[in-house]
């Protein structure tokens, strides 16, 4: 069964269990925020289906960073780049432009589980 990540709640789940703490994808107004999926640097990650690619250390993004690529339908409105990251020491909560923020712990558990398909909901 696949990941599910939602716009809204930031909730990430798999199996009809969810991860602690959420997670959260956007940044101000586009916070969490499904309305805004379509604003670049803004809004959350769009609604579709994802593969999450193997962890790798991104330098910007630092450790244990997994990419998301679009699956044929998902409409990204122009917008690449996707991954699940770590958030800011410096800027917490405020560590996205469109990626999904998540804990360490939270990533090491998505790419363990063998199940590298992300639904993103509203």
């Amino acid at each position: 069964m696949a990941w599910k990540y939602s716009q809204a709640t930031g909730v990430i789940s798999h199996d009809g269990n969810s991860l602690t703490p959420a997670a959260y994808s956007g940044v101000g107004p586009g916070k969490n925020n499904p309305s805004a999926q379509m604003q670049e640097g803004i809004g959350p990650i769009p609604r579709g289906a994802w593969t999450i690619g193997p962890p790798f250390t991104h330098p910007h993004a630092g450790p244990y960073t997994l990419r998301l690529s679009p699956q044929t339908g998902t409409v990204t409105f122009g917008r690449s780049g996707f991954l699940i990251h770590g958030d800011s020491s410096v800027h917490p909560g405020q560590a996205s432009n469109g990626c999904i923020i998540a804990g360490m712990n939270n990533r090491q558990h998505i790419w363990a589980s063998g199940d590298h398909t992300l639904i993103v909901t509203q």
